[in-house]
């Protein structure tokens, strides 16, 4: 079986392959690309070392042919015309693509750093409500993409507690796309944060599809996650996020009801502020 590295990255070469022939224009540029992916691709189902060595090795092979698309999808948004609206819509479509792309090799590669031990925390007295709150604004532009409402429930005041400043951002911003994701049109997602004893709690919940009972055990293994399609599971995310909450010794709790919601929640260890 092909390993879950392998199929994202199969899946990344059909989205560039599409791509390219709708937009023939770019066709040199798009064989060079394709080109690159399909020789790592070689590369990767031919090696016989583990999946961090895989990992590593296409995170560093597409990042030159990543930037090469962005590049030069920015280029033809700026010279297309404004009453070209198809080929407008081509040149969005490259750019989420490779957005996603994007996404898919970072989230790889933090999980290759968080296996081998290669991610550290720099852990301190933080105030969470002025981490948080300025972040929920991009929280907000992304559920309004998917026409979710968002809304932000903390207080005014401050509530510190130990955690590393940005990768707290990083596993809210996993809670809230997953979140996102599986929430109809119309739907609610919601961020809270509030003091608790001896900490300072952070949820998330939404009122979307909600987890069956018999995959509430595997929503965190991303062995399982990655051979699904976004569509039906969860994705690396909540694996990145209870990886690095693990770090800091502190665990996601999760509350589901299918076709009522979920809300993910964890608690950090509270502080004092730095004099």
């Amino acid at each position: 079986m092909a390993s879950p590295l392998v199929v994202a990255l199969r899946s990344a070469l059909d989205v560039v392959a599409g791509a390219s022939a709708v937009e023939p224009g770019e066709t040199a540029v798009a064989r060079r690309i394709i080109r690159d992916m399909e020789q790592t691709l070689a590369r990767l189902e031919g090696k016989e070392s583990g999946e961090t060595d895989l990992i590593a090795i296409v995170c560093h092979d597409l990042k030159d042919p990543l930037a090469s698309i962005v590049m030069g999808a920015g280029f033809l948004r700026k010279t297309i015309s404004a009453d070209d609206s198809a080929g407008r819509r081509v040149v969005e479509a490259i750019l989420r693509s490779t957005d996603r792309m994007s996404q898919v090799i970072g989230d790889f590669h933090d999980l290759a750093k968080l296996e081998t031990g290669r991610i550290t925390l720099d852990v301190r007295p933080w105030d969470v409500v002025a981490i948080l709150h300025p972040a929920s604004t991009a929280f907000d532009a992304k559920a309004r993409e998917r026409s979710v409402h968002f809304d932000l429930d903390m207080p005014s005041t401050p509530l510190h507690a130990l955690c590393d400043r940005g990768r707290l951002v990083q596993v809210v911003s996993k809670l809230v796309s997953n979140a996102i994701k599986f929430t109809n049109a119309e739907g609610r997602v919601t961020l809270r944060v509030q003091s608790q004893a001896g900490g300072v709690r952070v949820a998330v919940s939404d009122t979307g599809k909600g987890i069956p009972a018999d995959r509430t055990s595997s929503i965190f293994d991303h062995g399982v996650n990655a051979r699904r399609t976004p569509r039906d599971g969860p994705g690396l995310g909540l694996a990145i996020a209870q990886g690095l909450l693990n770090l800091q010794q502190v665990k996601i709790d999760v509350q589901s009801q299918v076709d009522k919601g979920s809300e993910f929640s964890f608690t950090l260890p509270a502080s004092t502020p730095i004099a």
